[in-house]
């Protein structure tokens, strides 16, 4: 009987101690959470008046019958480009898993894959299904980048756009949607498509740029990519550190729910071995007398 005590016992002192580690890791990405959530908030003001002037300067760029090339996409033959934006650390519940089975609904095996964060890197090195991995953005921290990093990425996808090296780019990441609400998705970067809602005084009153639509797309291009790439890498951000708090908590509930189970073993058993050292006590006295 003592023996199961100790094994108890044991135990629960572990159970104890992983309890604190999740629950200090749980506080953590609660801290990151709001940090994340006030950078996204005012980035998702920005980009979106952004994506509505280009969307504008698209939709009145004449300049050509064909409009401009950003807004169309290479050759089809063409294989398309991935960015994956996974985490550089684990314990996130499934929030790596998601993001692999977007990649197998919307990527093809001739297609090319560019993975950001540590754990994409590692999944594609050893899956047979995607070969064609772009290892040019695998020193890039998610955990530690500047906008300077990420204005990098963005010219060096609109160069490999440029020169034709892919048909179309696009970006795999998670989106936030609230606190327990993230699902991964797919967002086109070019060529560029954007809704532009046409104004019913547009007919008589046109709006006036200081240069030509195609000449202001061509400048402010580079800023849009940027704001569009930084906008999902916090987006995927702030859904990982929501989705390990998550499970933080889930593995508290699990391990108060064990602690629950495991002290009431362990005080059944220490009242049955105290009852049957009283027994064999009371027995061996009797025997005496």
């Amino acid at each position: 009987m003592s023996v199961g005590l100790a094994k108890t016992k044991h135990r629960i002192t572990s159970i104890k101690g992983t309890a604190k580690i999740t629950k200090a890791m749980g506080l953590i990405a609660a801290v990151k959470i709001k940090r994340y959530k006030n950078e996204w908030d005012k980035e998702t003001v920005y980009s979106r008046e952004l994506e509505n002037l280009m969307g504008a300067l698209f939709a009145h760029d004449k300049t050509t019958e064909q409009g401009s090339h950003y807004g169309k996409p290479n050759d089809d033959s063409l294989p398309s480009l991935y960015l994956v934006i996974s985490s550089d650390l684990g314990l996130c519940g499934a929030y790596n898993n998601e993001i692999y089975k977007c990649v197998k609904r919307f990527v093809k095996p001739t297609d090319v894959i560019a993975p950001l964060g540590s754990k994409a890197i590692h999944h594609y090195a050893h899956d047979e299904t995607y070969k064609n991995i772009d290892h040019s953005f695998e020193d890039f921290s998610l955990s530690e980048f500047n906008m300077e990093k990420i204005r990098n990425i963005a010219l060096s996808l609109k160069a490999q756009f440029n020169e034709k090296k892919y048909s179309r780019i696009y970006i795999i990441y998670t989106n936030y949607v609230n606190s327990i609400t993230f699902a991964s998705s797919r967002f086109q970067l070019l060529p560029v498509q954007l809704h532009y809602k046409r104004s019913p005084n547009e007919d008589y009153c046109p709006p006036l740029y200081d240069l030509d639509p195609r000449t202001m797309i061509h400048v402010l291009l580079s800023e849009y990519l940027t704001s569009m790439l930084y906008d999902r890498i916090l987006d995927s951000n702030l859904s990982e550190q929501a989705s390990r708090r998550m499970a933080m908590d889930n593995a508290n509930d699990n391990a108060d729910r064990l602690l629950e189970t495991l002290t009431i073993q362990y005080n059944k058993a220490r009242q049955n071995a105290i009852t049957q050292e009283i027994t064999e006590v009371v027995g061996g006295a009797n025997a005496g007398e």
